[in-house]
């Protein structure tokens, strides 16, 4: 489906129903990102929020009761302003995505900060998950120079992409009202693999 928006500029002047969330954390230079959070790419921001005790998190979160993926922007034109001043401000980002596959639990890592993708990978490998570093040249690469993950002040990111299958595994229910209460076993260990890759080395 191609985006309706083209901007958040656009988005902003059309929609109402969402949501920008900032936490900072100032013992960390990292930050940990999504613009498709909320009901956007489902799963995506109880990801980013487990985050916030080592790295500082920002979500823009689709909160309409029906056709959130209208607020889909892609990355790459994603310019909402606290954004873009929150990611300059740290050294590296990494951004969390979903993509469909209902049947495959898979994550693809990509972004500009290769060797940190690399690592997340392989970290989330050792800990049981599926999961690749993708080539630069695949559609989701997330190498692009205005991605926003990319837009930190070493111009370093890592994106990770989410299978529906693999995202809705971290859950004992993957409805809206939910999600967030029943967080498994699964969804510790995806994001002590992450961190452990991303935020302490």
């Amino acid at each position: 489906m191609k985006d309706v928006y083209h901007s958040f500029k656009s988005l902003a002047a059309a929609e109402s129903e969402y949501r920008i969330f900032y936490e900072e954390n100032s013992g960390s230079d990292r930050i940990v990102l999504s613009p498709h959070g909320g009901g956007i790419e489902p799963g995506v921001s109880e990801l980013v929020r487990a985050f916030s005790d080592e790295c500082s998190v920002y979500l823009f979160e689709g909160m309409k009761r029906r056709n959130n993926q209208a607020l889909h922007v892609t990355s790459t034109r994603f310019n909402e302003p606290l954004a873009l001043e929150k990611v300059k401000a740290h050294q590296y980002a990494l951004s969390i995505h979903g993509y469909r596959d209902p049947n495959r639990r898979h994550t693809l890592v990509g972004g500009t900060d290769r060797p940190r993708a690399a690592a997340v990978a392989e970290s989330l490998k050792a800990s049981g998950f599926s999961a690749e570093l993708v080539s630069d040249k695949e559609q989701l690469a997330g190498v692009h120079p205005m991605n926003i993950v990319n837009r930190s002040k070493k111009t370093l990111g890592v994106q990770l992409e989410l299978s529906t299958a693999q995202r809705s595994a971290l859950f004992d229910d993957f409805g809206w009202r939910e999600r967030d209460r029943t967080k498994n076993e699964h969804f510790s260990r995806y994001v002590s693999a992450v961190k452990t890759a991303f935020c302490r080395e």
